[in-house]
């Protein structure tokens, strides 16, 4: 892909959301039959607890590198990319472990800190002034909500450096996702809002056809019951992991141009593969 395409070529800023997110569709467009084939095996690889997850993890690191290539306008084959990605699978399912107990762990203070507010602004406040405590409330969930989103930009790219570079462990890819992305989690966020509105029409197509098959199946087998549960997932995990599949590809091409971009801009490297 032309530098030009990506809007990139003699600009001295960072690249646009706008930018960012119709590169990541162009991309994806042009390699769709692979990346959706790769991504649709990664979902199926979900049902395979503890290897079949990390697998899921090095396929999505795999479709990262595989964008980034095109990006820097040195694209690798599947193959090749494979044989440089499976090599750390353990390290991306490590990171994406490190990754979740960190999120869980800023939930689980949130949560707190958030309920003991409620609980004292209600003791203090209710009888005098219950819209004091109400908006005190409302305040301190929205501050949260500013915290979470803020670190969820901060690890946005955590697989990239592990996809990417080399001599890096799980631990050391948040550490530099932490490092690149400092600075721009204000247009990062804004990359992940419009990423966001571009897969919701595949969300609410998934909504629907969920509450017609709820539907029809209740018509057909009557209440619900053990064959109820049975045929609804039958019939409900193909079109989870198929949508799934056609969403991956494009929020992993996306990750690669925000990690090409903070890149570009914060190391003025010619994007050979770092060797740390």
């Amino acid at each position: 892909m032309p530098k030009k395409n990506l809007s990139y070529s003699g600009q001295t800023g960072p690249l646009s959301v706008g930018n960012v997110v119709s590169a990541s569709l162009r991309i994806y467009r042009d390699h769709f039959k692979s990346y959706f084939g790769l991504a649709l095996v990664a979902s199926l690889w979900l049902l395979v607890p503890i290897y079949g997850w990390a697998k899921y993890s090095a396929i999505s690191g795999l479709i990262s590198r595989l964008a980034f290539g095109e990006v820097r306008e040195k694209p690798e084959t599947v193959s090749d990319a494979r044989r440089e990605v499976n090599p750390r699978m353990w390290s991306f399912f490590g990171a994406g472990i490190l990754t979740f107990l960190i999120y869980m762990g800023v939930s689980l203070v949130g949560g707190i800190a958030m309920a003991i507010l409620a609980v004292g602004a209600a003791a203090i406040f209710r009888q005098n002034s219950p819209i004091v405590a109400v908006l005190l409330v409302v305040v301190t969930v929205i501050a949260f909500l500013i915290i979470y989103i803020r670190l969820l930009s901060r690890l946005l790219v955590v697989e990239l450096p592990l996809a990417i570079e080399n001599n890096i462990g799980a631990s050391s890819a948040i550490g530099r996702s932490w490092e690149l992305t400092k600075g721009s989690v204000g247009r990062i966020q804004w990359i992940v809002f419009v990423g966001i509105l571009v897969s919701l029409p595949l969300t609410i197509v998934m909504q629907i056809l969920t509450v017609s098959i709820q539907s029809f199946l209740r018509a057909v087998l009557g209440a619900e019951s053990g064959i109820f549960y049975l045929v609804y997932y039958l019939m409900i995990l193909p079109l989870s992991f198929g949508s799934s599949a056609l969403v991956t590809p494009f929020w992993q091409a996306m990750k690669a141009i925000i990690y090409y971009d903070l890149r570009s801009r914060k190391e003025g490297l010619d994007l050979q593969i770092r060797d740390r």
